[in-house]
């Protein structure tokens, strides 16, 4: 074990001891000190500290070389201030650091301030307790003397070879406790002539002695006021305000924009590249870095993932023929009749199986995203609909209060919201309830909008065509064709109105929307699904990107589907 952390473990091994000393004391009905009492009444969060730092004890002894590096730094900062430094304090301290120096922090050493201004400062507390624990034993000492001795004299409590000027609190302590003899006046006689001999003064003892007290108050205060500010201590906030890589990768916007778990990816990759050309991170992003490309761009190259899915097709294909070969040959004959009725369902098998060992296996990377928890912008404009048959008022009153609900837990100004309402199957081209459902959908949709002050929610209710397959009047290409139409009506494009809706809040769109999310009546969109889907669609990793012919997507998503 690596010396710092065994010095930890021993400090803290040190202070519980000390505490546990204190809380025997208060027992007894014992006064222990207002700098002990700071100890009693805190030490709980010293021990958060503690089990922070074994949870993370595999990452602490991987990186120890760089937290030995930190140590010395950081002591030197928090000792200007007595240990009592602000977050604010810190951070102007590193970077001027940085610029006398001209060193850059890496990610990992400010990642590892927070563990190591712990070490130090478990360090500073196990002293000062030292010191403590010494103070009470000169007081346990001189009251001991005074229990079992009668005729006590000076000589009582100092025998020879005494090393006065490095024992002043045992000296107060004497001081202090002469009330209790009667023949106080003369040993305080004694005393002060003993200490005179020393060159030594009995009121600078005392004086000494009572701002002692003071700064032992004031240091252990300073100590647990700054473990509680170590819980808030910000690491994402470090990198954007000291590291000088991450105040070139937020010259990029895109970045910049992005949220915490995307930049963690992003940081790692560039570790992991700056780490294969045997560089230091800053250094390898100045060489990579363009103002007029994305950085992301430069660290997440295209891959040509077909022969991945060959080598994939052709595991299942087979996987699949061996086992169906094999277990046509036990239950059906002749043999290729087994063989072909097994094929597909054992397919099914053995894709679910391949599927779930390639899960635990390949680890799966984070979706960037730009970070949309405060609104989307103008130039993400969704809209969130659900296709669904309606066949009474009812039916729309619940889904209109469904999309309601949606609104309220992804509330963003550029976010709306419709009911595709597709007509049921019937014989006649217009059934008596069409009109009622036309109208009430409309007004429910203008009440909600009324509610809300601004145009939000939309119906579309569409009208039946006769399908010779069906051989009855339905809605045109059921969900598929509601959901194209749909998409026609966004993009603008021309659709007879009198042929396809009964109603369409929307024929005179101008919203300009950029995406769509489209619901099942039965999915959820919980609290900011729909801004994280935005922001994972508009961040120009995955926006995407056609072909010559503009016939396929070769880079980025035109779908996707959240699992």
């Amino acid at each position: 074990m690596a010396k710092l952390i065994k010095n930890f473990l021993n400090n803290f091994g040190d202070i519980t001891e000390y505490y546990n000393f204190l809380v025997h004391k208060t027992k007894e009905h014992e006064y222990v000190d207002i700098t002990n009492e700071w100890l009693i009444d805190n030490y709980y969060i010293l021990v958060e500290h503690k089990n922070t730092i074994m949870n993370s004890m595999k990452e602490i002894k991987k990186n120890i070389k760089v937290i030995n590096s930190n140590y010395p730094i950081l002591k030197n900062i928090v000792s200007k201030k007595n240990y009592n430094i602000t977050f604010k304090f810190l951070i102007d301290e590193l970077k001027d650091y940085q610029k006398e120096t001209k060193k850059a922090f890496t990610y990992k050493e400010l990642q590892l301030i927070t563990p190591t201004l712990i070490f130090i400062y478990t360090e500073r507390l196990n002293n000062l307790c030292r010191d403590e624990y010494a103070k009470l034993v000169d007081k346990e000492d001189v009251d001991t003397i005074i229990k079992k001795q009668d005729n006590i004299t000076l000589q009582s409590f100092i025998q020879e070879n005494f090393d006065v000027k490095n024992n002043g609190h045992y000296i107060f302590e004497i001081n202090n406790q002469l009330y209790r003899l009667k023949d106080r006046n003369e040993i305080f006689k004694q005393l002060n002539e003993y200490l005179k001999e020393n060159q030594i003064s009995l009121k600078d003892v005392i004086n000494e002695e009572f701002q002692d007290r003071i700064d032992s108050n004031v240091l252990i205060s300073n100590i647990f006021n700054d473990f509680n500010e170590f819980l808030e201590f910000s690491t994402e906030e470090l990198f954007e305000k000291v590291s000088k890589t991450e105040k070139l990768l937020n010259t990029d916007p895109n970045y910049k924009n992005m949220t915490i778990e995307s930049k963690y990816s992003y940081r790692k990759r560039l570790l992991k590249l700056a780490k294969k050309a045997h560089m230091d991170e800053f250094s390898y992003l100045e060489k990579i870095f363009s103002p007029d490309e994305h950085i992301g761009f430069k660290l997440f190259k295209t891959k040509n993932n077909t022969p991945r899915v060959i080598t994939y097709l052709t595991g299942i294909m087979l996987l699949t023929s061996i086992v169906s070969y094999l277990l046509s040959g036990i239950f059906i004959r002749p043999r290729i009749i087994g063989f072909l009725i097994l094929f597909i369902p054992i397919s099914q098998l053995i894709i679910q199986i391949v599927n779930h060992i390639l899960t635990s296996v390949v680890t799966p990377h984070v979706m960037p995203k730009l970070d949309y928890s405060k609104g989307i912008p103008e130039e993400s404009k969704t809209m969130v609909v659900i296709p669904t048959i309606v066949g009474n008022t009812e039916k729309i009153k619940t889904m209109f209060d469904i999309l309601e609900s949606f609104y309220l837990v992804n509330k963003s100004d550029n976010l709306y919201f419709t009911l595709l309402g597709d007509v049921k199957a019937a014989n006649e081209k217009v059934t008596d309830y069409d009109e009622e459902i036309s109208k009430y959908g409309k007004e429910y949709a203008e009440k909600l909008n009324q509610k809300y002050k601004k145009d939000i929610f939309y119906f579309i209710y569409r009208k039946r065509i006769w399908n010779k397959k069906e051989n009855s009047y339905l809605g045109y290409e059921r969900k598929r064709g509601a959901l194209v139409q749909f998409n026609k009506i966004l993009l603008g494009e021309e659709l007879d109105e009198d042929k396809y809706f009964n109603v369409n809040m929307l024929h005179s769109n101008s919203l300009r929307i950029k995406y769509v999310i489209t619901l099942d009546t039965d999915t959820k969109l919980v609290l900011n699904s729909a801004l994280n889907l935005v922001g994972a669609m508009a961040h120009p990793l995955n926006q995407p990107v056609l072909n010559n012919s503009q016939t396929k997507v070769i880079r980025g998503y035109g779908l996707m589907q959240p699992s």
